[in-house]
């Protein structure tokens, strides 16, 4: 068997003549890689930068509505509460009048007692200006920990009402109830034993 030879006499023709095929060799094999490079660093840099974006923007989401619930929520809260201050004077006179009618109106098998003592809210719930369970009643919110005097007891259709003073509201109140010094009815069901 015979070996061809290694160096063929037309290798400088066919490798290096003006028509020949370009090949890259070392240097075009560093570009490619460095260009590769550039691709795969771009990609990186703006995959990071798309994702900063997101978060930066669910941040100013949040501000946002943290910013809403902190001014508008209040603002319209405040707003209800003036209308409704200005319908209950209104209608104080009336209700002055249906409240004194009622005590005027008593059943003789009612107890009343006066100057009870003090307690505090044990339920939350709602503070009436009669002892009755009808949305007109309602004065306000009493919250659990609100500390109370007890001004006054009255057994109602077989149900113990107290009239308390709201003293000093609770710290940790969940949401807006009546001011310190206002005076109602609460069901005994919704605060503490009285001494």
């Amino acid at each position: 068997m015979r070996v061809p030879r290694v160096i063929r006499p037309d290798d400088w023709d066919r490798l290096f003549a003006p028509n020949a095929p370009k090949r890259g060799g070392p240097l075009r094999a560093l570009v490619n890689l460095v260009v590769s490079a550039f691709i795969l660093g771009a990609l990186i840099i703006g995959g990071a930068w798309l994702v900063n974006e997101r978060q930066q923007q669910a941040e100013r989401l949040a501000a946002t509505a943290t910013a809403f619930v902190e001014t508008v929520v209040p603002q319209r809260t405040s707003i209800a509460a003036a209308t409704q201050t200005v319908e209950a004077q209104g209608t104080a006179t009336r209700i002055a009048l249906r409240t004194a009618t009622a005590q005027a109106a008593v059943a003789p098998g009612a107890t009343l007692e006066a100057g009870i003592g003090s307690g505090e809210v044990v339920r939350g719930g709602n503070l009436r200006r009669e002892p009755r369970v009808a949305p007109e009643t309602v004065v306000g919110l009493i919250y659990p920990g609100d500390k109370i005097t007890f001004l006054e007891r009255r057994v109602v259709d077989g149900q113990t009402w107290f009239r308390i003073r709201v003293d000093q509201p609770a710290t940790d109140r969940a949401g807006d109830g009546v001011p310190s010094g206002t005076e109602g009815w609460a069901s005994a069901l919704l605060l503490s034993t009285p001494p």
